[in-house]
């Protein structure tokens, strides 16, 4: 929807859903003579990669961009939208906020109220169409959609089905469509069975429900719950990885309990890639995303889930899609010279929406002061952040793939 398609692969669907130490998916190889991508590349989680740190300077060009602090523009590490004109962001409240391309501050809207027009509350969950500049807003309370203009002008209402369903984070689907998980009873520990069909496009012109044909029975999400017999209280947590994401302008379906990963390309779902062994044998999960493609990479992104939260692992590799090669990497920003250090939001087009080839992180002002005064920091970097106040909208990190 916001972003233009990287090239097609010629690949059939493949609506299986396997066990994730059963299924052996088979690769092509690469085409000597033009060098086409593989058709399947496969990360296996039992498989001992090399290990590599890379910095994002050596692989893309990196852009810092200051977001301008404002009274009525005040946002944190939220999701993030970004266009060739605009940042779009939220408050995580209530305030829908623009900022040029520069990062200079262009306005907010706020619509939250009671009437047919407004809002209760919406999190993060606002998704940009830049054909029809046009931005939704997910009323959970209320089970619908609003639809503004990026003005914050009232344009419709889509009323989305809501017996039974409990409605995750809207993402793009196409310029006509949002695309929509049903997360009911998912990861519910009292053993009551989830949608095997959870996924839904919504037609923005009057909210139309369509079901897409991928079946994913027996979901997990990324919360884990568990009681804490000092406190005597149950507590959940969850980790910053999601089973949708929008990756160059197109869905990305990657349902934890499923061996393939699918795009939502041209209104089809298709196989992208086939990730190996993400159960162990313990019966510990592998929770994997793709955190970004572009001409030359893949980008994984993996993490355990355990009841152990403190000592849950993650993992990232990168890998070559015209070779199949890959490596387990540490990605760092060489102009943060702390090795220890990690923002909350890793280098991700997974967690954001990017331009195509793109990643982004987003640096809090406040992680950025500390390092400064620490001097952590070098380059353009340090510059920034000698200018920046703790209490300071945050600065994103917008790095591109190169050629």
């Amino acid at each position: 929807m916001t972003r233009h398609i990287l090239g097609c692969m010629a690949l059939a669907l493949l609506a299986a859903c396997t066990d994730g130490r059963r299924d052996k998916a088979e690769t092509d190889t690469p085409s000597a003579k033009t060098g086409e991508p593989l058709a399947m590349p496969v990360l296996d989680l039992e498989k001992e990669y090399p290990k590599k740190t890379i910095a994002l300077q050596d692989i893309a060009d990196v852009e810092y961009i200051v977001l301008e602090t404002h009274d009525d523009g005040l946002v944190g590490s939220h999701y993030t939208t970004v266009t060739d004109s605009f940042i779009i962001t939220s408050d995580g409240y209530s305030n829908v906020v623009f900022f040029h391309r520069d990062g200079r501050y262009s306005h907010s809207f706020n619509r939250k109220g009671g009437s047919g027009e407004e809002y209760i509350s919406f999190g993060h969950n606002l998704c940009v169409n830049t054909h029809s500049r046009e931005v939704y807003i997910y009323d959970f309370e209320r089970s619908r959609i609003q639809v503004y203009s990026y003005e914050g002008v009232w344009r419709r209402t889509l009323k989305v089905e809501s017996d039974g369903f409990v409605w995750g984070t809207l993402y793009p689907f196409d310029a006509n469509h949002l695309l929509l998980e049903d997360k009911n009873n998912v990861g519910n520990r009292y053993g009551k069975p989830t949608n095997p069909r959870p996924y839904y496009k919504v037609a923005v012109s009057d909210g139309e429900t369509t079901r897409l044909p991928l079946t994913a029975a027996n979901r997990i999400g990324n919360t884990v719950n568990w009681y804490d017999e000092d406190t005597g209280q149950s507590i959940s947590i969850s980790r910053s990885i999601a089973p949708i994401s929008t990756i160059n302008g197109e869905p990305v379906i990657a349902p934890f309990v499923l061996d393939t990963l699918y795009a939502c390309r041209d209104g089809n779902l298709v196989p992208i890639a086939k990730k190996q062994n993400w159960m162990k044998e313990d019966g510990t999960p592998w929770l994997v995303t793709l955190d970004g493609i572009s001409d030359k990479y893949y980008l994984w992104y993996a993490i355990e889930k355990k009841a152990d939260v403190v000592a849950w692992r993650e993992r990232t590799f990168l890998q070559d899609r015209h070779t199949g090669a890959c490596a387990q990497i540490r990605l760092v920003d060489r102009n943060i010279t702390d090795e220890g250090w990690r923002f909350r939001h890793r280098a991700s087009a997974s967690e954001f929406c990017v331009p195509p080839n793109s990643l982004m992180q987003c640096y809090p002002a406040w992680n950025l002061a500390d390092l400064h005064e620490r001097g952590k920091l070098q380059g353009e970097l340090r510059d920034i952040a000698s200018r920046l106040n703790a209490e300071d909208n945050p600065v994103i990190m917008l790095a591109k793939f190169k050629e």
